[in-house]
């Protein structure tokens, strides 16, 4: 479908959820930097501090959110948010034209009233397991969040050391206000050239440019 319509990827919104800690690094294996600079690689070591869970889409158009998520993500607690936050937002970026929304397959996004939700408001043109157009399990190096967003906000936000949830969602929603549009359009239009790398590789691991 990449290939067969032009201009389908840009007007893909990607989305993801992502748990930010206290005084946390961040695991960069899947990200892609696309600054001037390179960031410093870290590992993930945060395992019990307290956090925060996040979700943001990411398209040609701009970022989507961030939104905050408090205690753990069910699919009740995502369909509310999708009805109440997430949606209306899109609207107020995207207008009346045509959009795709993707999801991963993780069991919030699974849940049967958030598929049926999606059904009844996006008809043929959401992305996902068990959606019109399925998406494979398991791809981080195609999602653009996976491989750029997730790992650049962490970067940023935990050179800082922040020692408090409130000021730690300040952060985040300020660094995610810096991202440039111009640098949010290379990396969707580089989903084009990691599926086919995909392709090429027979679904295997490929590697990264």
């Amino acid at each position: 479908m990449v290939i067969r319509e032009p201009g389908f990827m840009g007007s893909i919104i990607w989305s993801d959820e992502a748990q930010f800690k206290l005084n946390g690094t961040v695991n960069r294996h899947n990200c892609v930097y696309w600054g001037e600079e390179n960031p410093h690689i870290t590992s993930e070591k945060a395992v019990n501090l307290p956090g925060i869970n996040v979700w943001c889409g990411l398209s040609s158009r701009g970022l989507i959110g961030p939104f905050r998520f408090e205690g753990t993500v069910t699919g009740i607690i995502y369909l509310t948010m999708l009805a109440d936050s997430i949606f209306p937002a899109i609207r107020a970026l995207y207008g009346n034209d045509d959009f795709y929304f993707q999801q991963d397959g993780a069991p919030p996004h699974y849940h049967r009233d958030v598929r049926a939700y999606l059904d009844q408001n996006l008809s043929g043109q959401w992305i996902g397991r068990r959606g019109p157009i399925e998406f494979p399990a398991r791809s981080p190096d195609l999602t653009p969040l996976d491989f750029f967003l997730w790992g650049t906000v962490k970067d940023e936000v935990y050179k800082r050391k922040t020692r408090n949830l409130d000021i730690l969602w300040n952060e985040i929603q300020a660094v995610c206000r810096e991202i440039s549009l111009d640098v949010l359009i290379r990396c969707t239009e580089s989903v084009v050239t990691r599926t086919q790398n995909c392709i090429d590789a027979a679904g295997h691991q490929f590697e990264q440019y």
